[in-house]
């Protein structure tokens, strides 16, 4: 049963790529990713539970109900195996994937994430203030750990935009999602991920630093680590052509 609503690009085409989006965010983080890959390339992009168009459900989900959306919309396109790459709450998705579904999973890019994100304690105490404040304040405060002071005093509409969204979204959605990160540890899985991955982190993230990133691509065998200069936590947005060619360069490789 699907979860959430994606869009794909080029339905049959190959190779299919999923993209999965930060907390807070919806698929139309990845428009420049989805303009600058391949149109042969099936690119698929969608909306985690309570994001975007996508609804919520009864249930706190945890990061391996996540994943298996991925794979039910897989399922849903008649796609066998896929490459995958998420950035943040996408990038322990895909841990999950890599761990759980080596057999659909062709790559993984793994981007501004880690084995953990932030703590438990501190993704429970964001996830009760959102609900009893709403998200307006989380909104403020993410600009700055998002994009660099240099790419907000440049494009202020896409960094509006983007807060925009996450101001006017619903709390229980970004509170669920806090608490399946709060759930999640990838070092009890890390070393079972055998699929072939890329770890990617922005030079001046704060949010997921790239030590942490280093330790992940570290307890993955094989993974290699991969950098973008001049961004922060949203470096598919603030890179895009460096970012899409590191993707493309690994998806393209282990197709």
């Amino acid at each position: 049963m699907i979860h959430v609503k994606y869009a794909a690009s080029n339905p049959g085409g190959a190779p299919t790529l999923i993209l999965a989006a930060s907390l807070g965010t919806d698929r139309e983080m990845w428009r420049e990713q989805v303009l600058l890959l391949p149109s042969a390339w099936n690119v698929v992009t969608f909306d985690l539970r309570g994001h975007g168009a996508s609804p919520l459900t009864s249930r706190i989900p945890t990061i391996d109900d996540f994943a298996d959306d991925v794979v039910s919309i897989a399922d849903d396109l008649g796609v066998d195996r896929f490459a995958f790459c998420g950035l943040s709450i996408g990038g322990a998705i895909g841990q999950s994937l890599g761990a759980r579904y080596p057999d659909r999973v062709s790559s993984l890019v793994l981007a501004s994430t880690g084995l953990t994100i932030l703590t438990r304690a501190a993704l429970i105490e964001r996830s009760e203030r959102v609900l009893r404040e709403g998200t307006a304040w989380i909104a403020d405060a993410s600009a700055p750990r998002w994009f660099t002071e240099r790419f907000r005093d440049e494009h202020p509409d896409i960094v509006d935009a983007k807060m925009d969204h996450l101001r006017h979204m619903a709390p229980r959605a970004y509170a669920d999602a806090c608490l399946a990160l709060a759930g999640f540890d990838g070092h009890a899985i890390a070393r079972s991920i055998s699929v072939p991955t890329l770890v990617l982190s922005g030079e001046d993230d704060v949010a997921t630093p790239p030590s942490g990133c280093a330790e992940l691509a570290a307890a993955i065998p094989g993974a290699k680590l991969g950098s973008l200069p001049g961004s922060a936590h949203l470096c598919s947005v603030e890179r895009p052509e460096l970012f899409t060619e590191f993707v493309q360069r690994h998806v393209e490789a282990h197709h």
